[in-house]
C-alpha cells in the first residue's frame, strides 16, 4: 500500500524542493518504525510554499483543525498549521507543517533545503535535525533517538544516543570526542547505572525545555482556540476557512510569542 504522506511530500515538491518530510513519517522513511499516523513537514518559508500547499490539500477538501493559519506571519514565529482529509478509503489524514522547528538552526535548515542533486521529490530532513526535534518532553521519542542515532557515524551516536551500553562502549574508542556529561562519566570509567543516571538528567533537561516551550505557546493561543471553536472553522471549506483563521490569528494571536524571528534567537538555536 503506498504511503500518502510520501506521496504528498512527492506533490509538494513536484514543482521545487518546499516541503521536507519529517517527525514520525521520517522515522518510518528511515525504516526505524513501520508506520506513523500523522505527517509533518518542514516547510519553506515563503508565501509560495504556503500557497503551493494550500492548492494541493484544497483539492483533496481538506480542512483546518486548530492550530495558526499556513501563513509565514505566524510561521515564522515557531506556530505549526494543522490540516486534514478523508483519503479514498476513508481514513483520516492528518498533516501538520511548521518552518521553525524547535532546536534546529536556520543554518541546518538552509542547508537541507539548499542540498537538491539527485535527491527528488521525496524530500526528508537529515538525521541529525531528525533527532533533535525528537528530543521531545515525550518519553516514547527516547528510544527512537537512540534507534535513529545508530545510523550516523560513531561519534554522532555517541552525542545523541540514550542506550547507556552504547555510550560506555562508543566513549571508549580511541579518538570518541563528545563530551557530553554522560561519555565523560563514560571515559572516567564511571559504572553502567552512573551513565543511566546521567543520560536521564539529559533527557529531564531535553523534556523540561521543551515542556516550557509548548506551555508558552499554549498560553498564547487560548482566545484563539476559544474563537476558533466558537466560529468552526475546522468545518467550513479550505478557502473560506483559510481567510477566516488569517482574520482571527491577526486580532488574537500574537505572532511571535517566543521571539523567534529575533536574528540571535536563530543564531542560538545554530549554536546548541
Amino acid at each position: 500500500m503506498a504511503n500518502v504522506y510520501f506521496e504528498l511530500t512527492k506533490e509538494f515538491n513536484a514543482r521545487g524542493t518546499i516541503a521536507l518530510l519529517a517527525a514520525g513519517q521520517a522515522v518510518v522513511y528511515y525504516r526505524i518504525a513501520m508506520m506513523s499516523k500523522d505527517g509533518d513537514w518542514v516547510l519553506r518559508e515563503t508565501r509560495e510554499a504556503c500557497a503551493r500547499v494550500l492548492e494541493v490539500l484544497g483539492a483533496r477538501g481538506a480542512r483546518y483543525r486548530f492550530g495558526s493559519p499556513l501563513d509565514v506571519r505566524w510561521l515564522r514565529g515557531g506556530w505549526s498549521s494543522h490540516l486534514e482529509f478523508r483519503d479514498e478509503e476513508g481514513r483520516r489524514v492528518r498533516c501538520d507543517f511548521l518552518t521553525r522547528p524547535p532546536r534546529v538552526g536556520a543554518a541546518a535548515l538552509d542547508r537541507l533545503f539548499a542540498a537538491s542533486g539527485d535527491a527528488g521529490p521525496l524530500r526528508v530532513v537529515d538525521l541529525d535535525s531528525l533527532i533533535r526535534m525528537k528530543q521531545t518532553q515525550r518519553a516514547k521519542d527516547y528510544p527512537v533517538i537512540a534507534e535513529l542515532a545508530r545510523l550516523l557515524l560513531e561519534d554522532g551516536e555517541l552525542r545523541y544516543t540514550t542506550d547507556p551500553d552504547r555510550i560506555i562502549a562508543l566513549a571508549a574508542r580511541p579518538g570518541a570526542s563528545c563530551d557530553r556529561p554522560a561519555a565523560r562519566i563514560a571515559r572516567a570509567g564511571g559504572t553502567r547505572e552512573d551513565v543511566a543516571v546521567a543520560v536521564a538528567r539529559e533527557t529531564l533537561a531535553l523534556q523540561e525545555e521543551d515542556r516550557r516551550r509548548v506551555e508558552a505557546y499554549e498560553a498564547a493561543s487560548a482566545a484563539f482556540l476559544a474563537e476558533f471553536r466558537r466560529r468552526g472553522i475546522a468545518q467550513m471549506p479550505l478557502g473560506e476557512a483559510h481567510g477566516a483563521l488569517v482574520d482571527l490569528a491577526g486580532s488574537v494571536l500574537p505572532a511571535d510569542p517566543l521571539g523567534m524571528t529575533g536574528e540571535g534567537t536563530r543564531r542560538d538555536a545554530d549554536a546548541r
